[in-house]
């Protein structure tokens, strides 16, 4: 069994000490006490070294997804590889596939066309309790001990817990927008309870007018414990070197936003209302990340560092009309080294945690993208982020 190493380092950098569930005294310690961040030891070497952080429980037949017209899902008998969305667009996909547990990885075929496993970045779910915020991609699997809680697709939020490689198909189904008929696919995200007492189930859709996104629906489960936020943060922004924040009038730069900052430890995490998002006619609000360069495969890379070798792509967090709550804010952080390594990010900082926070009501509802448009083709007025 795997011996539990104490204290959470990348809680305590990657939050405000009122958010961590401990003092600053406290905070410092546990980050003394755990070697570095412990997410992406598992990041960095499954996913970019593609090795799989637990073999040993892991069937050694997972069959792999299937089109079923414009989508991707799981084969029909298991075991099978737990991918599911758009055949040419957006998917999600669990642990086995590639990757760390705990985290919900986002594939994007139009990033990296033709490949198998083509993943831009992660989303953890990190539910709020009394001022704790869990952690699902550091905290231990109640079945095996294991970093990286189990996740699984299933289509009720209240079955019984199931082997992530016996997922759901999910659900197919048609919504009436602007008098025309669209297609969705619906499959539900079930995690195990967190150390907090958190419980959220979450619905996942995709729909076939917005193929480039994910929608995620936040619910609590029976057992949970009341959740004051339950934020998705995307956690791995600087594998693509996002250097660029989108909001309604102002573009960010990581670089000018922690112009001094060096070494290999994280920014101090900065945030930004709602109100400085950009806001569509019809209400939606968007902000965005996006790379500063033209060609992320021409960086000349230091040993040890992250090649990207995908197309150059916008990420964004979208609230469509009605669901944003009145404190909702984005949150980053960034580093200039990439984790676990003396590996400068070429160019410099970049961002890294990227996540809309907001309290937490029944079906809480947000959307991911991932699109090869630039910030200007998505809407943001021309000149913006020039110079």
């Amino acid at each position: 069994m795997q011996t539990r190493k104490p204290g959470l380092r990348e809680a305590a950098e990657r939050l405000p000490y009122r958010e961590r569930g401990f003092t600053q005294g406290g905070a410092r310690q546990s980050a003394f006490m755990l070697t570095r961040k412990s997410s992406y030891i598992l990041t960095l070497m499954a996913a970019l070294t593609q090795i799989s952080p637990v073999q040993a429980d892991v069937p050694t037949n997972l069959k792999p997804p299937v089109e079923d017209g414009i989508w991707i899902r799981p084969a029909a008998e298991g075991p099978a590889e737990p991918i599911i969305g758009f055949k040419d667009g957006i998917r999600i996909a669990l642990w086995p596939t590639r990757g760390p547990r705990g985290v919900v990885r986002v594939h994007a075929q139009h990033v990296f066309p033709g490949k198998k496993y083509p993943t831009v970045n992660f989303i953890a779910i990190e539910p709020v309790v009394a001022g704790q915020r869990g952690l699902s991609e550091l905290e231990f699997s109640k079945p095996d001990d294991r970093r990286g809680l189990r996740m699984w697709l299933s289509d009720k939020p209240d079955g019984p817990d199931a082997l992530p490689w016996n997922p759901s198909r999910g659900r197919l189904g048609r919504i009436r927008v602007g008098g025309k008929s669209v297609q969705t696919l619906s499959v539900v995200l079930n995690v195990e309870k967190l150390d907090n007492g958190a419980h959220p189930s979450i619905l996942i859709t995709f729909r076939a007018d917005r193929p480039n996104e994910v929608g995620f629906k936040v619910h609590a489960a029976k057992d949970s414990a009341p959740m004051e936020s339950c934020v998705l943060t995307a956690t791995m922004g600087n594998y693509s070197r996002t250097r660029l924040l989108w909001l309604k009038d102002e573009v960010i730069d990581s670089r000018k936003l922690w112009p001094d900052f060096e070494g290999d430890g994280f920014c101090e995490a900065r945030d930004f209302p709602a109100g400085r998002f950009r806001r569509e006619k019809d209400g939606t609000l968007t902000v965005a990340i996006s790379p500063s360069e033209s060609d992320l495969s021409a960086a000349d890379m230091s040993p040890g560092g992250w090649t990207f070798a995908g197309k150059v792509a916008t990420q964004y967090w979208r609230k469509y009309p009605g669901t944003a709550k009145p404190d909702l804010r984005v949150r980053v952080n960034g580093r200039a080294m990439y984790w676990r390594t003396q590996a400068e990010i070429p160019g410099g900082v970049s961002y890294e945690n990227f996540e809309l926070i907001e309290k937490f009501e029944p079906g809480t509802e947000l959307w991911f993208g991932v699109t090869l448009e630039t910030p200007r083709e998505m809407g943001w007025p021309k000149g913006m982020g020039d110079g």
